[in-house]
């Protein structure tokens, strides 16, 4: 795959290129897997047992609420879910500028609910209630 990649670069075969795959398959995988196995431990350390699931039994909490996906990455380290609920939309107007004729339109927004492993049920049940109990949710138009 990575070979057919190459040879048909030209013809857009891969838009944003290779090289992180072509570095990966470089590496020293036994060289590197005690560094990888203690980074991880690290991640869940922080991330979980002294991060979301300690926070949340301190506090006896069902879940945490995060604005828009901030609080993704930090679930997703541990292997635990986060349900993103739409609840708006902000200006679009990043730095430097869109070209003076683009039409920029609002970037959705949204909240997080994250909890603990297996949580998934109690997230779902949350979300859905605070969708119900906002009514900020815009469904998309229709598609042609």
């Amino acid at each position: 795959m990575r070979s057919w990649n190459n040879a048909h670069q030209k013809g857009g075969a891969i838009k944003y290129g290779q090289s992180l795959l072509d570095i990966s398959d470089a590496m020293d995988l036994d060289l590197f897997k005690a560094r990888y196995e203690a980074d991880r431990a690290k991640d869940i350390q922080l991330t979980a047992t002294h991060g979301i699931d300690e926070v949340m039994k301190a506090n006896n909490l069902d879940a945490l609420l995060f604005p828009g996906s901030s609080g993704a990455n930090v679930a997703a380290r541990p292997g635990y879910a986060t349900v993103i609920v739409p609840f708006g939309t902000v200006p679009n107007a990043p730095t430097p500028a869109f070209p003076e004729n683009f039409n920029a339109k609002p970037t959705p927004f949204g909240v997080s609910f994250t909890g603990m492993a297996c949580s998934e049920p109690t997230l779902l049940r949350l979300a859905y209630a605070f969708e119900q109990a906002t009514k900020r949710r815009v469904p998309p138009p229709a598609i042609p």
